[in-house]
C-alpha cells in the first residue's frame, strides 16, 4: 500500500469519527433538539472540511468542528436573548463566548456546556427550524444573509434590516427583525379575526331584529337604509341603535364582551 492511500484511509477514518460522535449536554434536552444538535455537529464536520488549516493537518478537523459548532450554538443563544427586552442588554455575544463550552467527554460523546445560562433559555435557543436557518447562513457555497432573507422572506425582503458586522451579531439581528415582522403579522390577523366575529355577532342580531320589525308591519325599505351603509357594511345608525330592544343591546354587549376577554386569554 502506497502512502498516498495510506493518508486518505487516515483522513476517512478521522472523518468518520468525527461524524459518530454523539452529543450531550449538561441542560435536559429533548430527543429532537440532540438530534437537530448532531446535524448541525455534521454539518460543522464539512465545513471545516475546506478550511486551509485543516487541510493541512487533518488532525486538527475535530478541533475545528468543535469551535465552529461553538460559534454556531452562540448564535443561536444570542439570537433568542436578542428578542427578549430584559435579555438583550446583558446577555451579549461575549457572555455567550464565555459560557459556552464544547468539549470531547470521552471517546464518543461531545459535550455542550452552557454555563450560567439558565436552563429555560438554553432549551428554547436549540430548535430545528433556527438551526437550518444557520446552515444556510453559514454555508461557505451560499450568498449568507442574501439567501438567508430569501428564503425566510420568500423573496419579499426585509425592510430596515441592516446587514454587516460580526456573523453572530448578524444572524440575531436578522433573527429578531424577522420575529418583530412575523409578530405585526400574527397581530393584524388576529385583530382581523376579531373584527369579523364582531361584525358577525352583530349582523347576526341585527338580522333578527329586522325579522321582528317587518312581522311588526314596518316598511322594508326604510329597514335597509337604516341596516346598510354606502360600501354596504353593517354600521348601526343613532336612529337604529335608539329603536334597539333593551335585550337585544343587553345580548351585544355581552357576546362583545366575552370574545374581548377570550382573545386576552390567547394573547
Amino acid at each position: 500500500m502506497n502512502d498516498n492511500k495510506k493518508l486518505q484511509q487516515a483522513i476517512h477514518s478521522i472523518i468518520e469519527k468525527a461524524a459518530s460522535t454523539d452529543i450531550a449536554s449538561n441542560v435536559p434536552l429533548g430527543y429532537s433538539q440532540l438530534a437537530a444538535l448532531k446535524n448541525l455537529h455534521n454539518y460543522c464536520i464539512n465545513q471545516v472540511l475546506k478550511d486551509s488549516e485543516v487541510m493541512r493537518d487533518p488532525r486538527k478537523l475535530n478541533y475545528m468542528a468543535s469551535q465552529e459548532f461553538k460559534i454556531a450554538l452562540v448564535a443561536l443563544c444570542l439570537s433568542q436573548a436578542v428578542v427578549n427586552p430584559a435579555r438583550r442588554n446583558r446577555e451579549t455575544r461575549e457572555f455567550f463566548i464565555e459560557n459556552i463550552n464544547v468539549y470531547q467527554a470521552d471517546e464518543h460523546t461531545k459535550m455542550i456546556d452552557f454555563g450560567r445560562i439558565h436552563p429555560a433559555d438554553a432549551d428554547a435557543s436549540v430548535y430545528p427550524e433556527i438551526i437550518e436557518d444557520w446552515k444556510i447562513y453559514r454555508d461557505r457555497e451560499g450568498l449568507g444573509i442574501s439567501a438567508l432573507i430569501d428564503e425566510k422572506t420568500r423573496l419579499t425582503g426585509l425592510s430596515g434590516f441592516q446587514r454587516g458586522g460580526d456573523p453572530i451579531y448578524e444572524f440575531a439581528r436578522f433573527h429578531r427583525k424577522y420575529t418583530e415582522k412575523e409578530r405585526i403579522k400574527e397581530e393584524k390577523s388576529r385583530d382581523s379575526a376579531q373584527e369579523a366575529f364582531r361584525n358577525a355577532v352583530v349582523q347576526s342580531l341585527a338580522n333578527e331584529m329586522t325579522k321582528q320589525q317587518l312581522l311588526a308591519g314596518k316598511n322594508p325599505l326604510e329597514i335597509l337604509d337604516n341596516l346598510l351603509n354606502s360600501a354596504g357594511k353593517y354600521q348601526p345608525s343613532q336612529r337604529l341603535r335608539q329603536e334597539l330592544d333593551p335585550e337585544i343591546e343587553q345580548n351585544v354587549a355581552r357576546l362583545l364582551e366575552y370574545d374581548n376577554s377570550r382573545s386576552g386569554r390567547e394573547r
